[in-house]
């Protein structure tokens, strides 16, 4: 099942810090690309994560995440079911470009610098950026 996502996200959603545990909720949701159930989550960090948390404590992240607009609820069938409001793809871009604006006045040039500690790249690492490049 593919999820449809919302389109009102703004750059304003990264304005939302996260906290470790909601992104990995969100990690979750990403990687099973459907809407899940309360319970189906529970389980999942129950079993799988070896997360001890009661429902309270699961209902607190799951609020905060929809206050947050990272998370929508589904309230049409017998269970509501959790949908991540954006996809992994999008998020990873706008925290990117939050990165990018707020660190290094959204230039590019000087993130890679940051990145590469001013170290020369290697010509595989040049050809694959001017690849990257020449495809946008």
């Amino acid at each position: 099942m593919i999820i449809h996502l919302c389109n009102y996200h703004t750059s304003n959603i990264m304005d939302k810090e996260l906290s470790e545990t909601e992104l990995l909720i969100l990690h979750f949701l990403w990687l099973e690309n459907q809407p899940k159930t309360f319970s189906e989550i529970m389980e999942y960090f129950h079993t799988k994560q070896n997360k001890e948390w009661k429902k309270q404590t699961l209902n607190t992240f799951l609020l905060r995440l929809q206050k947050k607009d990272f998370l929508k609820t589904d309230r049409s069938s017998a269970k509501t079911l959790y949908i991540p409001t954006l996809t992994s793809e999008q998020y990873y871009q706008q925290f990117t470009r939050k990165i990018l604006d707020d660190s290094f006045q959204g230039s590019l040039k000087n993130f890679v610098s940051a990145f590469t500690g001013k170290q020369k790249l290697s010509q595989k690492e040049k050809n694959e950026l001017l690849d990257y490049i020449d495809r946008l």
